[in-house]
């Protein structure tokens, strides 16, 4: 992991989100505390650009940031002067934003997911009752339900959805000290099931959870007790659960994705030496669990966000506590390369994640077809899979070509 970006100055960072777009250009929501202000930030060809969502009193706590599928961002977050929980959207024009939730002092944890990339709902914590959230945006109103009962804890919950629209949410249970996970059919006012994932000592906080292409639950989570980063899964109905770090004092604020294939990836702060945390990053192959340090020196790896690109490249937004600055880490470990008969790197034309051009020439023509035919077995073994897996069978094959071919 040998590139990162500079801080963008003052105090600004905490409770950071990232999202990237179907360019792969990286979106960060995070707090402006120098001013109290919700802000974001994105990368293009000439660098890094930021721009005020709101400044509305004093703003931008837990946010939490999702990209529709025309690329326009939404965040979730809380109005610390109301105590109120809070959306803002562009609309392609503008920023809006409107209160959710003004009910007691509620707006803390919020976790934002679209259903069906245009729908917001959002996770996040009642503090007045004690209670875990979910709040549905119905036309123009916004419909609110009780999560998890009083006793709910103190800390993040995350939420996701699988392909059918069923919501998921993980969450840590202060009264039990258990990590859980709570689900339903996907339409408001229906009952909400409760799962314990985790009851192995105090267990369950800064979750982060990622649900895979068959809908089941992934989930990265600290360890209280012990100090540890963990990660548990569910398979059918039986949840199955294993250390990732025990080396030193590590995992919190863990952020979970999962790759093409379905493996973790995750970032976490370790912070074993004092005035020496660190950014890491574990990933999950055959063999088991591997870490790696990302960022050291000084306070690192506050509040990460972690994404993967088309590719299963990790970009982390994070937190540099040392010098309050909101930090973005990236790493090309599966970086496409030139295909043997090409004339260049293979590139993605339409922008839809598939590289349709596998010789480099810059465009999608018959010669893509007739090269990916003789290299398949090439391509198999040392392309990303996933972004010449034309057909989404997880494979490279013949499939893949006569795709190639229906498509030019």
């Amino acid at each position: 992991m040998a590139d990162r970006d500079r801080g963008l100055g003052g105090d600004v960072g905490r409770h950071s989100s990232l999202a990237l777009d179907g360019n792969a250009t990286p979106w960060i929501s995070y707090l402006d505390l120098s001013n109290y202000d919700l802000k974001y930030a994105w990368r293009d060809a000439d660098g890094w650009h930021t721009g005020t969502v709101d400044s509305d009193g004093e703003v931008g706590g837990f946010t939490s940031l999702a990209l529709d599928s025309a690329g326009n961002p939404h965040i979730s977050y809380m109005n610390w002067t109301f105590s109120t929980l809070k959306y803002a959207w562009h609309d392609g024009a503008g920023w809006c934003s409107e209160t959710v939730d003004s009910n007691g002092v509620v707006g803390m944890y919020t976790s934002l997911a679209l259903l069906a990339s245009r729908f917001p709902r959002i996770s996040y914590y009642d503090s007045t009752n004690t209670r875990l959230k979910y709040a549905s945006r119905i036309g123009s109103s916004w419909v609110i339900e009780t999560v998890a009962p009083a006793g709910y804890g103190w800390d993040d919950s995350s939420l996701g959805f699988d392909s059918t629209g069923v919501p998921g949410i993980s969450y840590y249970d202060g009264t039990s000290g258990d990590l859980k996970y709570a689900w339903h059919e996907g339409f408001p006012y229906r009952p909400w099931n409760i799962e314990t994932v985790d009851s192995e000592g105090w267990v369950g906080s800064y979750s982060s959870l990622a649900l895979d292409a068959a809908g089941n639950p992934r989930i990265a989570y600290f360890d209280q007790t012990n100090q540890d980063l963990k990660y548990a899964w569910r398979e059918g109905t039986v949840w199955h659960t294993e250390t990732v770090d025990s080396e030193g004092t590590v995992g919190r604020h863990p952020s979970l994705a999962l790759d093409g294939t379905g493996s973790p990836r995750i970032s976490y702060q370790d912070y074993t030496v004092v005035g020496n945390k660190l950014l890491k990053y574990a990933w999950r192959d055959g063999t088991g669990w591997h870490t790696e340090t990302v960022d050291g020196g000084g306070e690192q790896g506050v509040y990460t966000s972690l994404v993967l690109d088309g590719a299963g490249n990790p970009r982390i937004s994070y937190y540099d506590f040392s010098n309050y600055d909101l930090k973005y880490a990236w790493a090309d470990l599966n970086p496409v390369t030139m295909v043997p008969g090409g004339i260049g790197v293979p590139t993605d034309t339409d922008a839809d994640g598939l590289y349709d051009d596998v010789n480099g020439n810059t465009r999608a023509d018959f010669s893509d077809v007739v090269l990916y035919f003789n290299q398949m077995a090439w391509i198999a073994a040392n392309e990303p899979v996933v972004l010449f897996d034309c057909n989404g069978n997880g494979r490279v094959d013949f499939a893949d070509v006569a795709w190639l071919f229906n498509n030019l």
